[in-house]
């Protein structure tokens, strides 16, 4: 994933047993750091932090050669 790719990710809303997800939604990506496996999504105007396990590709962005 790089900056500027459309991602899917979903929230977790209750952390207990067993845990509970939204639905997938699609942000767009705007920092993400592989040794640290967090995700910063804009979605709808907000900037979302979501662990990369809970992110998913969606559309990757045009890249220049």
């Amino acid at each position: 994933m790089r900056v500027g790719d459309l991602v899917r990710f979903r929230q977790c809303t209750f952390h207990g047993e067993p845990k509970e997800y939204t639905e997938w939604r699609v942000g767009l990506l705007v920092e993400y750091h592989s040794w640290t496996k967090i995700a910063k999504i804009n979605y709808n105007g907000d900037i979302v932090h979501i662990r990369a396990n809970d992110t998913q590709l969606h559309k990757r962005a045009k890249r220049k050669i």
